[in-house]
């Protein structure tokens, strides 16, 4: 979802800008021009250090030897699983509400700020300006159509949501949430009701596009929201609603992964990328927690 940009440091900033409010006063008949507006005063720049994210794999002599059942090459699977584990990592880091981090040393690495840090999430980072920080947000635990509908409603007073088009990453309890919106749980009517053919022999009850009012909502459930690092505690009701058209990721080393010489135990390797999110704009997403 978030397209690929090539970074060139370790730290890559954008500039966000905003426009003046709307007047229509009019101007009188034969009135010089007295003043003028510096149309750069509300320029400002939003940055994030990126990260190195690298996964280790080794096998061992007699391992690599012998037959394993449902395995036909115990190195490339192992090497398959660490990329799988690597964009993964990715994902959590990305979606999560780690702040940025500089490398200061020995157990001090560089972190790059997760989506939910930049929206807000346990307060506004002091590096956003507040006319360029989230609005559009939801903590109230489980959504209805009418709290779902006011965080849109935010988005597109704020910014009018140029790209059209929104993202929902959500967790197992909010995709769930959402896709009541159709029913009306512990009553004896429905909120919705959809003739289906049945000749599949099957009923279809989720909700992957929501069309509001305030836009076109595309939901992707995802088990990667609100982590901690090295914990595989879930946020089920987490959720962030992403315009895909003002996010990122910044590549300083693009996805890659090597053997290493086998040192006597056996082949051994890694696989490694170093990347970093790029928010183009707090103002332009919104998030559930």
């Amino acid at each position: 979802m978030a397209k690929k940009i090539n970074a060139t440091g370790t730290f890559n900033e954008v500039v966000v800008d905003d426009l003046s409010v709307a007047s229509f006063d009019g101007v009188n008949e034969g009135e010089d021009v007295q003043s003028f507006d510096n149309k750069a005063a509300k320029r400002a720049r939003i940055g994030n250090y990126i990260q190195s994210f690298r996964r280790t794999y080794a096998v061992s002599n007699i391992q690599e030897l012998v037959d394993s059942a449902g395995v036909a090459n115990e190195f490339a699977n192992s090497e398959s699983f660490a990329i799988r584990e690597l964009k993964r990592d990715i994902e959590a880091a990305v979606c999560s509400n780690q702040d940025r981090q500089a490398d200061s040393g020995a157990g001090a690495p560089y972190k790059t700020r997760g989506m939910f840090k930049f929206l807000g999430d346990g307060g506004q980072p002091s590096d956003i300006p507040e006319r360029f920080q989230c609005v559009a947000s939801d903590t109230t635990g489980t959504q209805t159509e009418s709290t779902f509908n006011s965080v849109l409603q935010s988005l597109y007073e704020a910014n009018g949501m140029p790209g059209g088009q929104l993202t929902l990453i959500a967790g197992p309890d909010l995709k769930k949430e959402i896709s009541d919106f159709s029913r009306q749980a512990g009553g004896a009517g429905f909120a919705y009701q959809v003739t289906q053919p049945a000749e599949s022999k099957k009923i279809t009850l989720s909700v992957n596009v929501y069309e509001g009012d305030f836009g076109v909502v595309n939901v992707l459930p995802s088990t990667n929201l609100r982590r901690t690092s090295g914990s595989a505690t879930l946020d089920k009701d987490a959720g962030l609603l992403v315009d895909p058209d003002y996010v990122g990721l910044h590549v300083l080393e693009a996805e890659s992964n090597a053997e290493l010489e086998n040192q006597g135990g056996g082949r051994r390797g890694y696989a490694s990328i170093i990347a970093g999110l790029c928010v183009m704009s707090p103002k332009a997403h919104g998030f559930f927690a």
